[in-house]
C-alpha cells in the first residue's frame, strides 16, 4: 500500500512538473505586457500632424517664403483657414514651419525671445546666418524630445544675398537655394528641381534666370498643383517676400478652399 502510494506521488510530482514546464513556455511565448490592452496604450502619440505645405526660395538680393493657411486634423476635419505658418522675425529673417502646431508656435516663441535678448544685448538685429546656427542649436537640444516640425529660415544675408537654410527636426542644418517642407514637399520638390535646379530639365531646352518675378510665379504654380492632389494644403497661400535694402512684403492670394 505504501508502495502504491510512493508511485502516486512520484506520478503527481511529475505531471505538476510538466505543466509547470508548459505554463513557463506559454508565459514566455506570451508575455502578459504584450497584450492588446498594453500595446494600444503604448501607440499613444504626443505628437499630431496638423497638415499644410511650407516653400523657401532664394535668389541674387531676394528670398521668397510661402505656405497655404489650412490647419487639418487627421487629413479630413479643417481646423481653420487661417492658420499662421511664417513668421517675420524682422527685418532679415522670416521662419516658416509645419508639423504640430504646439511645437510650431512654441519654436516661433524661442526664437522670438532669443533674438529680442540679442537686441537689448547687442544694440542691432541678429543676422540670419547667425539666426540660423541658433535654430539649429535649440533643435538639437531637444533631440530627445524633438520639436514635430519642418523648420525653414529664410532672409538676407550681411551681403545682401538671398538665404534659405533647411532643418530637420532634430537640428541638422544645410543653406540650399531653395527648400519645402510639410505634406506638399513631395509634389514641391520636384518641380523646383526642374525649374530652379534644373536637375531633371532635359539638354537644349532654355533654362532662364531666377527673378524675382520668376520665383514668384513659381511659388504660385507648385502650390496650386499641390492644391489640386494634397487634400490638408489649401485656402490660401501666404507670400512674404524679402529684398535687401527693402522692407518685408507680405500677400495673400486665393488658393482652392474644398
Amino acid at each position: 500500500m505504501a508502495s502504491f502510494t510512493g508511485i502516486t506521488a512520484v506520478a503527481n510530482a511529475t505531471t505538476d512538473m510538466a505543466n509547470f514546464k508548459k505554463a513557463m513556455k506559454d508565459v514566455a511565448a506570451h508575455p502578459e505586457w504584450l497584450s492588446s490592452r498594453h500595446i494600444e496604450r503604448q501607440r499613444w502619440n504626443p505628437y499630431s500632424m496638423e497638415g499644410g505645405s511650407t516653400c523657401a526660395i532664394s535668389g541674387e538680393n531676394f528670398a521668397i517664403v510661402a505656405s497655404d493657411t489650412r490647419m487639418t486634423q487627421n487629413d479630413i476635419n479643417i481646423l481653420t483657414r487661417d492658420a499662421e505658418k511664417i513668421h517675420v522675425l524682422n527685418d532679415s529673417i522670416i521662419l516658416t514651419t509645419s508639423g504640430f502646431y504646439g511645437d510650431v508656435i512654441q519654436l516661433k516663441k524661442v526664437l522670438q525671445s532669443r533674438l529680442h535678448k540679442y537686441r537689448f544685448d547687442y544694440r542691432s538685429d541678429m543676422s540670419v546666418d547667425l539666426c540660423a546656427e541658433l535654430l539649429s542649436r535649440n533643435l538639437y537640444y531637444r533631440r530627445f524630445f524633438p520639436y514635430y516640425t519642418g523648420a525653414i529660415l529664410a532672409g538676407i544675408d550681411e551681403h545682401g544675398k538671398g538665404a534659405v537654410f533647411s532643418y530637420d527636426p532634430i537640428g541638422c542644418i544645410e543653406r540650399l537655394g531653395y527648400s519645402a517642407s510639410g505634406a506638399a514637399e513631395p509634389m514641391i520638390i520636384p518641380f523646383l528641381d526642374c525649374q530652379i535646379g534644373h536637375v531633371t530639365l532635359a539638354e537644349g531646352y532654355e533654362r532662364p534666370q531666377l527673378t524675382l518675378e520668376r520665383a514668384i510665379s513659381l511659388m504660385k504654380d507648385s502650390f496650386r498643383g499641390a492644391a489640386e492632389r494634397e487634400i490638408s494644403t489649401g485656402d490660401k497661400i501666404h507670400l512674404v517676400i524679402a529684398e535687401a535694402g527693402k522692407p518685408v512684403v507680405q500677400k495673400f492670394l486665393p488658393l482652392r478652399e474644398d
